[in-house]
């Protein structure tokens, strides 16, 4: 028999959001919503558990087994699904493949990771996003980026900054030193993990001179400003390593148009941990956390292997971790419940009702009392406390 405590109890990794909390977090989504739509994007829905073999498309070996799974009645194996790109993808190539195109779409959805709970992090968690599909030009790159950081200074974000790099610059290294694809995925999730002895010690297992090592060591750990991208250009040979720095230059001049390229710095040994990658990726950062408030970037090859090849570039928020950065950085978002509560004798009823059908018209939130239920209001409730009270008696 299930015992009292534990009907009470909720899974590891989810949790409750109480009145205020729910409040806040719903102010932000619609925050959000109205700065996507501003930017001409429209919302989609889709499901919260779909087929695994769609779910698992450009997901990690090790994102695999992170993935909540289950079978139905028909044998069928399913997943929550662990972001919200690849069924967005899903849904183009099967419900808008005609276009037009580009599609500006967002979304606003909780999905889910058995990862160990963190600050800003659980195993449901909610994100906010949009997805450019359709378009290969470096300005749906920029445009994505300028999204981005509006949202994060019209929220009332402030001290943050985000952090690009390029897919293809890697790609291009790791092709001038004809390094094995096994070896690559390896040390592309050592680079992903910030682990970058780690990644010179297995560039030395693969007995490539010294020479070799230092350039790959010096690009993967170039940070700094725009102006940083020149200095790596003379030690680039790879035709695709120079056309993914020319694609950052050309970024960077958009958002130079954009007056927003002080909020944008560089980071080469920035990948991003979704196999499905393939060009410009981006994180961004809020002083006082340790761990990313948003991510995104070009995703050209995933369309394609739901049958419509197509380019694509997008990024998501953290609902959770944006709420925390913001409360870390003294934003609240004052809570207010009611604007009045209308207490009557039980033969002024029908003019309590009125009363508070008209005042809710107007947009105010209001309750109503019968003062026979003997209830006593508490004004230091936060429910209650800044209500203004109307007395029929």
């Amino acid at each position: 028999m299930m015992s009292r405590s534990f009907k009470t109890e909720i899974p590891s990794g989810v949790r409750d959001l109480m009145p205020g909390e729910a409040w806040c977090k719903r102010e932000l989504e619609r925050e959000i919503s109205d700065i996507f739509r501003a930017w001409g994007y429209q919302e989609v829905v889709t499901p919260a558990f779909e087929y695994f073999d769609v779910l698992k498309i450009g997901q990690r070996d090790e994102q695999l087994d992170l993935m909540y799974k289950f079978i139905d009645r028909q044998g069928r194996i399913l997943a929550l699904r662990p972001d919200m790109t690849t069924p967005i993808a899903r849904l183009t190539a099967s419900r808008q493949k005609r276009g037009p195109f580009p599609l500006r779409l967002f979304y606003i959805a909780n999905v889910f990771s058995y990862e160990e709970p963190q600050a800003g992090r659980q195993r449901e968690y909610y994100q906010a996003g949009v997805e450019l599909i359709g378009s290969s030009n470096p300005e749906a790159d920029a445009e994505v980026l300028a999204l981005t950081v509006e949202v994060l200074k019209k929220i009332g974000l402030q001290n943050f900054k985000l952090s690009v790099g390029q897919i293809d610059i890697f790609n291009g290294l790791m092709e001038e030193l004809e390094v094995a694809e096994e070896v690559k995925k390896e040390i592309k999730t050592t680079i992903s993990n910030q682990n970058f002895v780690g990644v010179e010690e297995m560039l030395h297992n693969q007995k490539l001179p010294e020479k070799e090592i230092d350039k790959v060591m010096q690009i993967i750990t170039l940070r700094g400003s725009r102006r940083e991208l020149e200095s790596i250009r003379p030690m680039l040979t790879s035709a695709k390593a120079l056309k993914a720095l020319d694609n950052l230059e050309e970024v960077f001049a958009v958002l130079t148009d954009y007056r927003l390229d002080r909020y944008v710095d560089l980071d080469l040994g920035l990948l991003r941990d979704f196999d499905y990658y393939t060009g410009l990726v981006f994180e961004g950062s809020a002083l006082g956390l340790g761990f990313p408030i948003c991510g995104g970037g070009r995703y050209d090859g995933l369309l394609g292997q739901f049958g419509l090849p197509c380019p694509a570039t997008g990024f998501a928020l953290g609902i959770e971790r944006i709420m925390l950065a913001l409360e870390r950085q003294g934003h609240s978002r004052d809570f207010k419940n009611l604007d009045y509560i209308i207490e009557y004798e039980n033969h002024r009823r029908l003019e309590a009702f009125d009363k508070a059908a008209q005042l809710r018209a107007e947009g105010h939130r209001v309750v109503t009392r019968d003062r026979r239920s003997g209830v006593q209001l508490n004004s230091e409730d936060s429910m209650f406390s800044d209500a203004k009270v109307i007395t029929l008696d």
